[in-house]
């Protein structure tokens, strides 16, 4: 259904509940339809009722040479087995046949009827031989009609009116005493009565069941369109905010490059520090809104514990030296793994971290981690100023902050709250242990996965090895300049265009070491420009890089290629590039 459709049904639907329905009609557009599902549904439901039918029919067959006078009984069991079961056995073939769903159902009320008369023949049959049948088997049709079949209330009235009709026309055929057949009529009728109500009530259902069933769906319908606008929403915030830090970053590290004065210096840096903190409080909001909106979903892979430990001290380094804090991760044994996704693992330690380094005072972080059988425990811990009891129950709640932070520039309370949700998101558990002036244990609890078995790893050199000749492609004419001077001033050759055509023009006159390209160019999406240069063997590996945190920054060895987000931190871009390097192509 269009959504326009879809609006208009939904306030039909709406207006036909508040109306009501006790005269089992709706309005012509949900007549329609409604019949049309129903008589959709028939033919399922024909099949066990036909062959529960054919198997009465047998038995009432096989009873009658015990029950009945020999030549009624030859009579009887023929208009069962000849009359009765091929028709029924008909509907049964028709229900598995291409047979369009109204003829279909005129043919199944046709066969209650057909079945209902060659009850009344029976009868008939056996007063011509003033035998003494008892009207027993009507009242059974008429039950069958009404309750197994499932007959509209309307048909299965008609129908059954039909067969009490015949039945009492043949007691009066053959002169049936009066008083017999009002009390035979008026016990067939009670009967239909019943049968008529007990339809009602179950037409009333159905068709209450199928406005709410429809109502609920539109409901559904419209939260996914909702959702999904959110979801547009907040990706193209990423992207269109993420964007201009990205410039504004790129451009402070060239400005804190150059020679400035004295009083110059204090002045970028304090920029350089707003930007990286407007960055972080638009990095959780982000996150927070798309946890909310159910965006993000783990993916679980056994994780090396000293592995995740190691690259989240890694990442926030430069940031504790900074602040005069040591980093420490503490040994553990290389082959421990957890379950989990690798990238939210990663988010969750460099949170914790994040908040030490902000908040504890500490002089030292260290990370560790307590292998247990089932479960292992990753922590960190500081020895700065811990936090009251009372607070230890809700540091982990959205917007919290803490009294006593004093910082120039305050986060939001998010990033333990990120750190809680995406923790049980990969079914683990989250704490914090605290005792004032001792400092506080953070810690996160994740299933114990198969250890892995995994070589030293070599060192990482730590000089970038310039040199190579890079292609930079980014649209955006701010950013690929300042990008530029910073890959310049590094030692690398750079080339840099806007678009992928120029990128494939100048690919074809030239191979480059590495390539660093947009994720959203205008032309081509950056991940198939990409592929495209490595088949070609133009670059040897590069960079991806986007504002839509919707995908998960890793590097892919096999391709040497790194996704990274925006803004792009130059100490990130250079330890990536380092990384790149010291990768033996696969």
């Amino acid at each position: 259904m269009q959504s326009g459709q879809n609006a208009v049904q939904a306030s039909e639907f709406e207006a036909q509940r508040r109306a009501g329905h006790r005269r089992l009609r709706f309005t012509p557009a949900l007549e329609k339809l409604y019949r049309d599902q129903r008589q959709h549904a028939l033919p399922e439901r024909a099949r066990p009722v036909a062959i529960s039918a054919v198997a009465l029919f047998l038995i009432y067959a096989a009873l009658d040479p015990f029950l009945l006078p020999s030549e009624l009984a030859h009579q009887t069991v023929a208009v069962r087995l000849l009359l009765s079961c091929p028709v029924i056995l008909l509907i049964w073939g028709l229900s598995y046949a291409p047979v369009s769903a109204k003829r279909f159902a005129r043919w199944y009320a046709g066969a209650y009827i057909w079945g209902g008369l060659n009850v009344v023949l029976i009868i008939a049959l056996a007063r011509r031989q003033a035998f003494p049948m008892p009207y027993d088997g009507i009242l059974l049709m008429l039950m069958f009609g009404y309750f197994v079949m499932g007959l509209p209330f309307r048909t299965a009235s008609v129908g059954s009116a039909l067969i009490i009709g015949s039945y009492i026309g043949v007691e009066a055929a053959f002169d049936t005493p009066m008083p017999d057949i009002l009390m035979n009529g008026f016990f067939l009728l009670t009967a239909n009565l019943i049968g008529m109500v007990g339809a009602w009530l179950s037409e009333y259902r159905q068709r209450a069941h199928f406005l709410d069933r429809h109502l609920l769906e539109l409901s559904r319908e419209q939260a996914e369109a909702d959702s999904a606008a959110k979801t547009h929403l907040i990706s193209v915030a990423s992207h269109d905010l993420r964007q201009p830090l990205n410039v504004i970053n790129l451009l402070l590290d060239n400005l804190s490059a150059t020679d400035l004065s004295a009083d110059q210096r204090p002045l970028a840096r304090q920029l350089s520090q707003s930007v990286t903190h407007f960055n972080g409080l638009l990095g959780s909001l982000l996150d927070i809104s798309r946890i909310q909106e159910n965006m993000i979903r783990p993916v679980m892979a056994p994780v090396p514990v000293a592995t995740v430990m190691q690259q989240a001290r890694d990442a926030l380094d430069a940031e504790a030296v900074e602040q005069g804090v040591s980093l420490v991760v503490e040994h553990c044994n290389p082959a421990l793994a957890v379950e989990a996704d690798p990238h939210l693992l990663h988010r969750v330690l460099q949170n914790l971290i994040g908040n030490a380094l902000q908040h504890s005072g500490a002089e030292t972080i260290t990370l560790g981690v307590d292998a247990g059988d089932r479960q292992h425990r990753l922590w960190v811990r500081d020895d700065g100023r811990g936090m009251p009891e009372h607070e230890q129950t809700r540091i982990f709640e959205t917007f919290y902050r803490r009294d006593t932070d004093n910082q120039a520039q305050p986060g939001l309370g998010l990033g333990l709250a990120i750190t809680r949700e995406l923790t049980a998101m990969m079914r683990g558990e989250h704490g914090v242990v605290s005792c004032e002036g001792l400092g506080s244990t953070f810690w996160v609890t994740l299933p114990a996965a198969q250890a892995i078995t995994t070589q030293p790893a070599a060192a990482m050199p730590i000089e970038l090895p310039a040199g190579d000749r890079i292609l930079l492609v980014e649209d955006d004419d701010t950013a690929r300049e300042a990008l530029q001077q910073i890959l310049e001033r590094w030692g690398f050759a750079v080339l840099s265009v806007a678009t992928g055509a120029l990128a494939r023009h100048l690919a074809r006159q030239q191979a480059f070491g590495l390539a660093i390209i947009d994720l959203h160019l205008p032309d081509i999406a950056g991940d198939d420009l990409f592929r495209e240069l490595l088949a070609a063997n133009a670059v040897g590996g590069g960079i991806l890089i986007t504002a839509d945190t919707g995908r998960k920054q890793a590097y892919d060895p096999a391709q040497r290629l790194w996704l990274m987000h925006k803004p792009i931190v130059p100490a990130r871009l250079r330890a990536a590039l380092i990384r790149i390097q010291h990768t033996e192509a696969v």
